[in-house]
């Protein structure tokens, strides 16, 4: 996954925030300061929202960005 990308979020990620489509562009990789390395910034159904990398093992890519 990379900026630019076009995905399809797991249930679990629409569940909790109320995504009734759960289609995101992956906006930015936001570095950490921990073991996690680094956080999402994705721009779903109207919201910018913040997800930890653990979306890449749910997340299916469905167009890839440039």
């Amino acid at each position: 996954m990379k900026v630019g990308d076009l995905v399809k979020l797991g249930g679990g990620a629409r569940d909790v925030w109320g995504l009734p489509t759960g289609v995101a562009l992956l906006l930015e990789k936001m570095p950490r300061n921990d073991r996690l390395e680094y956080d999402w910034r994705v721009f779903v159904d109207g919201r910018s929202i913040e997800f930890g990398r653990q979306i890449e093992q749910s997340a299916e890519v469905i167009n890839e960005g440039r």
